[in-house]
């Protein structure tokens, strides 16, 4: 399970959609929410959705607040279901619903696209197209292997009624659904075609060195981060962890979580000893450094090369600030 948030805000207070999706069946259930939704009130949007199914064994999920708190944590044990929170930047761990995600963004920028704050309206129609498509995982539609056969779809009849509002209501409905079967074909057939182009089977062995990116560790540079290197490492891989993802062995005060996707991982090739001095010269290594809470790194500075004291901040918030270039103990100029 997943949120879908930042989704523009209805008439009925909502502004967001708790997605649940069944691991073997694929079976989506939509529920509008806020992003305000606390532990207590997720639980219940979850139970609410997945009664006629039983309580799982298990949950994946994000690391959101909602997901972690000492609440849901309680309330898992009291009633049997283990949790297992998704790996940071891993977006395999709870890829089902970040794919159903993608496909309802999609759905929902074709329903409401003129009238954007009634999107809640056109849930129900969503969550029914996806859950009667057939899926390419399992062959089937969610509705087939749930229940054996495909629910009956309304069908339009030309019927004289003496209830406009009946007769406006089927016909809007049976429009929904129709929108829905057509926005979901076309929204998994773009989502397949931009994954398969790009897509690449990576394997790193045990004991291998490699680079980690630094598009995921802003919070550990001070300042601006234009200038910030993009691979950090080298570090050795411990494992891989299924087909996607790769558990790297960190410095114990790096106080991140050490496994990453694919994508954030490239191998390390070092450079040799050069032989003269017309050859290339080998990559500078990284000097001493140490962790600061466990989310800064702090280095030692050689010897302060140039300084200068600017203003910055605008009327009543200016304030004067010293700069100073330095030369890093260990590290090249």
């Amino acid at each position: 399970m997943d949120f879908v948030v930042a989704l523009p805000k209805t008439e009925g207070g909502y502004d967001s959609v708790l997605v649940m999706v069944d691991r073997l069946t694929k079976m989506v259930h939509l529920a509008p929410c806020t992003s305000s939704c606390t532990a207590e009130q997720t639980a219940r949007l979850f139970f609410d959705n997945i009664r006629l199914h039983g309580v799982p064994k298990n949950v994946v999920s994000d690391r959101g607040s909602q997901f972690w708190s000492k609440f849901w944590e309680a309330l898992c044990k009291l009633v049997g279901m283990r949790v297992n929170l998704s790996t940071a930047y891993h977006p395999q761990s709870d890829g089902q619903t970040e794919r159903t995600n993608r496909t309802l963004g999609d759905m929902l920028r074709n329903f409401a696209g003129r009238t954007p704050l009634v999107w809640d309206m056109f849930l129900t129609a969503a969550e029914f197209a996806l859950n009667n498509a057939v899926n390419r995982s399992t062959g089937q539609s969610p509705f087939f292997l749930n229940y054996g056969f495909h629910p009956a779809l309304p069908v339009w009849r030309e019927l004289e009624v003496n209830v406009p509002a009946a007769k406006t209501f089927a016909k809007s409905f049976l429009s929904r659904m129709t929108d829905a079967k057509s926005c979901l074909d076309a929204a998994q057939q773009r989502a397949t075609d931009f994954y398969n182009k790009s897509k690449q089977d990576v394997v790193f062995s045990e004991g291998q060195m490699v680079l980690l990116s630094t598009e995921n560790l802003r919070s550990f540079a001070e300042g601006s981060h234009k200038l910030l290197p993009r691979w950090i490492g080298p570090y050795p891989v411990e494992r891989m962890v299924g087909n996607a993802a790769v558990k790297l062995v960190l410095p114990t005060d790096m106080n991140i979580h050490p496994t990453f996707h694919v994508s954030l991982i490239c191998p390390y090739r070092g450079t040799e000893p050069v032989a003269n001095a017309n050859d290339t010269p080998t990559a500078v290594e990284p000097g001493p450094e140490t962790w600061i809470a466990g989310k800064q790194k702090e280095y030692d500075v050689e010897r302060v090369l140039d300084n200068c004291t600017r203003c910055v901040g605008k009327h009543r918030r200016k304030r004067m600030v010293h700069e100073y270039l330095v030369k890093w103990t260990g590290y090249s100029s």
